[in-house]
């Protein structure tokens, strides 16, 4: 079993916002050991750049610390980049939203679909929802999206 973060939960639980406690339950299982983690690079870029424009460039390393500490592995986007392109040019995510879907499929058998791609609760995923190739990977997090 895997679990491949978005950008929105690892904001949402080192800010403490509505949905974190659902985000600290599935980071609580990869720190146990009963699900696989992973982030992409891009992902943590982009993490990086918005926790730091929240506190600091300093406390949003911080964090990513904290999030490496529970186990989570980086996935370089290098090898993703031409499934990102095409994700991009056929859905039209943001690009971060393109590797993280690029990711989350790398990393996916289309046979067990047992990894999942944590997200948020706005729109940015919808289309995913709707893509019988991606709708299995895609859980929402929370109901709301953030303000």
């Amino acid at each position: 079993m895997t679990v491949v973060f978005d950008t929105e939960p690892l904001l949402a639980f080192s800010f403490d916002e509505p949905g974190a406690g659902e985000v600290e339950r599935w980071l609580d299982k990869v720190y146990d050991g009963k699900r696989n983690g992973y982030v992409s690079t891009i992902n943590l870029a982009e993490f990086r750049y918005i926790a730091s424009r929240k506190t600091s460039m300093r406390q949003a390393d911080a964090h990513i610390n904290d999030i490496r500490e529970v186990g989570l592995n980086t996935i370089n986007i290098d090898d993703q980049w031409e499934m990102a392109a095409e994700l991009k040019a056929r859905y039209h995510p943001s690009i971060a939203d393109a590797y993280a879907v690029a990711c989350a499929k790398s990393l996916d058998n289309d046979v067990d679909r047992d990894v999942t791609l944590l997200v948020d609760a706005d729109d940015d995923y919808d289309v995913f929802e709707e893509a019988d190739e991606y709708k299995h990977l895609i859980v929402r997090f929370r109901d709301n999206a953030a303000e």
